[in-house]
């Protein structure tokens, strides 16, 4: 066992062709030999019985999946995330406009927009600045002296989409607390290093300290793009 789990570990690190030297199987980021023992144990269910050639294919193939998720939590927890906020109006401005259609302002604070996407697109290159642009209009409520708006962006495995990579929160208003209109931007850039696949990245406005509205990205990181924008995934032996 300990045999295939070092082979799985060093195709791991050498995915799309790249070398992470640096990165042990205990990085402490929570990956551990044991992630890949239980990733094995379960990985040779579809095969027929007594086909030991399918179940050792089926074992590295679960192996090298668990460590290049390793790769990846180390290299975006190393990953340095930049956020900027503008405000573009000013609550007045959004209260006076929001009464136009509703006469009088909510009980409690809303979001009359939120939009988030990729400046850059969906198809990414390792070392490339990704942007995560929102604009965002808070309408104050009634019952809601101060309006605390927040904006978090969070990053999930390509494999296991459900589990986070990156989380980060920021405020967007904090000079005033008040409602309005807001433009901003998440900056970041994938490392050299990063495993190959599709990275969905959600962007979650909070009002108050709650969840308000959600808005989902996807980035298919790949090594390399064409001059018409197409991506180009390297192939792994399987």
């Amino acid at each position: 066992m300990k045999s295939l789990l070092s082979l799985a570990i060093a195709t791991a690190m050498t995915v799309g062709g790249f070398s992470v030297a640096t990165l042990s199987p205990n990085v402490n980021a929570g990956f551990s030999l044991k992630d890949l023992e239980k990733a094995v144990d379960k990985s040779d269910k579809k095969c027929k019985k007594g086909d030991d050639s399918c179940k050792s294919r089926e074992k590295l193939k679960a192996a090298a999946i668990v460590g290049a998720s390793a790769v990846a939590i180390k290299l975006i927890a190393d990953m340095v995330v930049d956020y900027r906020s503008k405000q573009v109006s000013t609550e007045n401005d959004v209260v006076a406009e929001y009464k136009k259609k509703h006469k009088k302002l909510p009980k409690t604070t809303v979001a009359s927009l939120y939009d988030a996407e990729s400046v850059n697109g969906d198809i990414i290159e390792p070392g490339t600045k990704v942007v995560i642009a929102s604009t965002v209009e808070v309408v104050p409520g009634r019952d809601d002296k101060n309006v605390r708006v927040q904006e978090r962006l969070t990053i999930y495995d390509n494999e296991d989409n459900t589990k986070p990579l990156k989380d980060l929160t920021k405020v967007v208003n904090p000079k005033n607390e008040a409602g309005g209109r807001f433009q901003n931007e998440f900056t970041f850039t994938f490392p050299e290093g990063m495993p190959q696949g599709v990275y969905p990245v959600g962007s979650t406005l909070l009002l108050n300290g709650k969840d308000a509205e959600k808005e989902d990205n996807k980035l298919q990181l790949v090594l390399h793009v064409d001059h018409l924008g197409n991506g180009q995934m390297v192939a792994v032996n399987q």
